[in-house]
């Protein structure tokens, strides 16, 4: 990044330049653990040991060090003072691609869509991905006379999470319209809010949500992938826990049970794990930035090159 930081804000200048807070994110994290902008130092009073820390850039996109410190202090405070000792269930709900645009740059409108939950921004192969998280309790506390009992609450069937999920589409859908943000490709050509105000990091959204570069040299090339293709949908196996409406996803399968607390705080960090984990990025022979997926797309393998942009590859099943 250090190396080319500078190229990419030029191109991006001459399409609009970036907003002020993506060009702040980038070079904090280039000062971040650096001696020279400052470090604490610690004392042990019973061994008298020392070590000197050097500050972090608190970065929340960009960092995989601050990005893994926060995931790390936000789940365990979540299992040790929120979420109580119940059964567990994560709901995921992942949108069409055109919506994932919408939402990348309306903040309000992407709380209102789903609350009390984790809003991720990315997908594995650190793509545009809006989706939600959500860790709910899965069952319902009841009174029994002047105390309160947890009543589990059996799996959802089938049915319900279609209903569910068609229900989910059609108040989004009424949400988008209220706003002005008609959800249909023949309203593509609607007016863009992201592209009037800040039309370089538009373009970069919209390129990402499709797979495509749209800076340097490979400008509207697919980036490479080296493995599956994740664009086209392939059904998922066939599980009870999973309905698809519209384009819309949603999946219950994942619970916890009520005395596994380390299983629960496993799943907390995946909720709020950052988009960048340090051991998943290589830099490749040929100058590109490879990114290894955590598991393997399942779609027919796709062979895409783009020079010179970043790459995506699968993990060994």
């Amino acid at each position: 990044m250090r190396a080319h930081l500078a190229t990419f804000l030029q191109a991006a200048e001459s399409a609009g330049g970036v907003p002020t807070f993506v060009e702040r994110e980038f070079r904090q994290f280039l000062g971040c653990g650096v001696w020279a902008r400052g470090f604490a130092r610690f004392r042990c009073d019973a061994c008298h040991a020392e070590r000197l820390v050097p500050f972090s850039c608190k970065a929340r996109a960009v960092c995989p060090s601050c990005g893994g410190r926060r995931m790390a202090e936000r789940a365990a405070n979540l299992v040790d003072h929120v979420l109580p000792a119940v059964p567990m269930r994560q709901w995921v709900l992942s949108l069409p691609f055109r919506l994932r645009y919408l939402l990348a740059w309306n903040h309000e409108l992407c709380r209102e869509v789903l609350a009390v939950t984790a809003i991720q921004r990315f997908g594995s192969g650190l793509n545009l991905n809006i989706h939600y998280h959500t860790l709910a309790l899965d069952g319902v506390f009841a009174r029994d006379g002047d105390d309160w009992r947890f009543v589990a609450a059996p799996p959802p069937a089938p049915h319900e999470l279609a209903r569910l999920v068609a229900a989910i589409a059609r108040r989004v859908e009424r949400l988008l319209a209220r706003h002005g943000l008609p959800l249909g490709e023949a309203d593509a050509d609607a007016r863009d809010p992201l592209a009037e105000d800040a039309p370089a990091l538009a373009a970069l959204c919209a390129a990402s949500v499709t797979g495509r570069s749209v800076l340097g040299r490979a400008a509207g090339a697919r980036v490479a992938r080296i493995g599956n293709d994740p664009d086209a949908y392939t059904p998922k196996p066939e599980t009870p826990w999973h309905a698809r409406h519209a384009a819309f996803d949603l999946h219950a399968g994942r619970t916890v049970r009520a005395d596994d607390r380390a299983g629960l705080e496993r799943l907390a960090h995946y909720l709020l794990r950052p988009p960048l984990a340090q051991e998943r990025i290589e830099l490749l022979a040929d100058g590109r930035v490879g990114v290894t997926l955590a598991h393997p797309w399942r779609t027919a393998p796709a062979r895409s090159c783009s020079p010179r942009s970043s790459s995506s590859k699968s993990s060994p099943s």
